[in-house]
Order: structure tokens, then sequence, then C-alpha cells
């Protein structure tokens, strides 16, 4: 944050001197008192805005310690409540009407996905405090990616969709951390399976490029308009098109995918057709990525 408000103002001092450099030289003298005036003006700038840059920062961090904590704390009484109406529910499976039951599998669904929102509002706080870390290690990316699409079967099969994994090239190891690379490919294919209709099919693929390996998730879901691809990363963004699940979503889950793809010194893009589907592209360098750290 210091640095994007920083730099900008850092570099007016510099062009200051060179109008005064030039000014000299071509003899206009009004415009050396002012080019004085503005480098000085300049250098007081650079100060202020560090110091307050800085400031928002700590600020920053702080705000995300203290969403952390929160979140740790609040983490526990949901799992339990999850916990114990799924217990309840197969407690009561057969012998209660089916009021009570919807009213459990409700309580059941509800706290489900609150967990999930607290566990993603985690790994968002963690990466905007500044502290998140890789542990990453040289791997085959191909078995992570076939584990989250084993994964994501199940909820395929429910929609009687295809989902295909395809690997392209030799394999090529990558330093990586596979839990949080899971992740990522997970909310990939979760998405599109999500958006798409059902009996649509779903196509991962892994290609393995000069320097990089790229995975790619296709789908034939409805496409993402101009207006959504502006904020498509940002938190709690959620895309205009309808999901074709029951399933809610807080608009965290590519937020967090970028922020991970980008601590692995990656990219993470998309080419979408408004009624044609949507691809998600993951590519990841085959050298060490200098944001990486080996635990």
């Amino acid at each position: 944050m210091s640095m994007r408000i920083a730099s900008p103002i850092s570099h007016a001092e510099p062009a200051a001197h060179l109008l005064q450099v030039t000014a000299k030289r071509d003899q206009i003298p009004p415009a050396c008192e002012h080019c004085d005036q503005f480098r000085l003006l300049a250098a007081k700038l650079r100060g202020k805005a560090k110091r307050k840059s800085l400031e928002l920062d700590r600020i920053f961090r702080d705000k995300a310690e203290l969403l952390g904590t929160a979140v740790h704390d609040l983490r526990l009484p949901v799992a339990n409540i999850q916990i114990y109406s799924e217990l309840m529910a197969q407690g009561i499976n057969g012998t209660a009407g089916p009021e009570l039951i919807e009213w459990v599998n409700s309580i059941h669904a509800s706290s489900t996905f609150a967990l999930r929102l607290l566990d993603e509002t985690l790994d968002l706080a963690i990466a905007e405090s500044g502290t998140a870390q890789l542990h990453a290690v040289p791997a085959i990316l191909a078995p992570i990616v076939a584990k989250s699409v084993s994964m994501s079967f199940p909820l395929a099969a429910r929609k009687q969709m295809g989902l295909t994994l395809i690997q392209e090239g030799e394999p090529q190891p990558v330093l990586l951390d596979a839990i949080k690379m899971c992740k990522v490919f997970n909310n990939l294919i979760e998405n599109a399976i999500k958006y798409s209709q059902p009996g649509a099919r779903i196509e991962v693929r892994i290609l393995r490029e000069e320097d990089s390996v790229r995975v790619s998730v296709k789908d034939d879901g409805p496409g993402i308009g101009p207006a959504d691809l502006k904020t498509l990363f940002t938190p709690f963004q959620r895309t205009r098109a309808r999901a074709l699940s029951e399933e809610p979503s807080a608009g965290l889950g590519l937020s967090i995918a970028k922020r991970i793809v980008n601590l692995h010194g990656g990219r993470i893009w998309l080419n979408t057709e408004t009624g044609k589907g949507t691809t998600f592209y993951v590519s990841l360098p085959t050298g060490i990525p200098s944001a990486a750290k080996k635990s």
C-alpha cells in the first residue's frame, strides 16, 4: 500500500529537478523560480505521503489480524453447530416429521456455508495482512489437479455432468504449495459446475509450455458479462449470472485464488463469451518464484 501511494509522488521531485535544469539551459528565469518551489513542495509531499502510507499499512495489518482473530474464535462454535446438526439429521431420519427434518437440514446447510465463509475470510485476512507464506516444494502438478477433479466428481454427477481431465506433454515439476493450489483448482472447477446447465461438460486440461505449466478449466455456462469482468477478482463480488445450484456464495473464491497464484509467481486469467461459456487459465512457472518461501 505504501509503495502504491508514495511511488507516483516520488517521481515529482526528480521531474522538478529536470525541469529546473532545462529551464536554466534555455534561460527561462520564471520557470527556474517555479521549479525551485515545485521541487521543495514535492520533497515535503513525498515525505508526508510515505508517513501516511506506512500508517495505512499498519492499519490494514491490524485490521487483518483483528479479522483473523474474530474468525478463529467463531469457527469452533459454528463447526460444532454443523457437526451436531448432522448428527441430529442422522438420528431423526425416518422417525421425525418432514417439517422437523427440513429445519435440521436447513441448520446444517446454513452452518456449512457459514463455516466455508469463515475459512475463506480467514484465508483472505492472512493474504491481506502480508503474512501469507508458501510451504512450497517441487511437485508434479497433475496429481494435485487430479485430486481436485476427483473431489468435484460427486457434485458433477449430481447434475449429470461430464467432468474430464486431459494432460498434454510430459510432466514438469513446479515449486508449489499443494494445499493452497488445490484450493485454487477446487474453486475453479466448482464454479464451472455451479454455473453450467445439467448435462454440460466441464473440461480440465494440463498443458506443459516452454517455461511454465498451464491448467485450464472450461465450462459451457452463460459466460461472464463485461460489467462483471471489472470486479471479478475483487473480494465479496458476485457475477450477475445466476448460479444453477442451491449452494450460496460469498464471492471470495476468485479473489483468494488470484492471491494464491500471485504468491506462486504465476498468472490467472480467463476467456469468456456470453452464452457460450468461460475458460479460466492458471499458469505457474517451472522455475523458482521469488515470492515463494520454503517452510
